[in-house]
């Protein structure tokens, strides 16, 4: 077994309980099996009061594959403002139209989605709050 990491951005407002159940949500997602002792590890700033950037760590098997970071701050401040405003009017349960998944797959790659059952790309479950974080945030 080894340790292995993981760094999401985050809302600040997420108490940790929640950050662990997301990293949690994150990793199945991605298909990451047989991890164990998800630890809530530091945090720190990404730009905007808004996001904090979160690390984890955990432990897994070495022959399982798993995420490393994922920052969706990074991601964000690459898009134009129309960009960002079709990303923020998506719908809850992560639908992507043709648009989207073109910016996102030209902006982040395809191993930016997830899978949901039926096997389509899907925007991953922390994303989503990423999103709804952002569009609350006022103008």
């Amino acid at each position: 077994m080894g340790m292995c990491r993981l760094v999401l951005d985050l809302p600040t407002a997420c108490p940790p309980h929640d950050l662990l159940g997301i990293a949690a949500t994150e990793l199945t997602e991605r298909g990451t099996r047989g991890w164990t002792n998800l630890e809530l590890r530091t945090t720190g700033t990404t730009g905007t009061s808004l996001i904090r950037h979160v690390t984890f760590t955990y432990w897994l098997p070495a022959t399982t594959i798993h995420p490393q970071q994922i920052g969706y701050n990074s991601l964000w401040a690459q898009l134009e403002d129309t960009e960002r405003t079709a990303l923020l009017k998506l719908t809850a349960d992560g639908t992507l139209g043709l648009a989207i998944t073109r910016l996102l797959t030209r902006t982040a790659s395809r191993s930016f989605f997830v899978r949901d059952l039926a096997g389509n790309h899907r925007l991953p479950t922390s994303f989503r709050i990423f999103l709804r974080t952002m569009a609350h945030s006022g103008p």
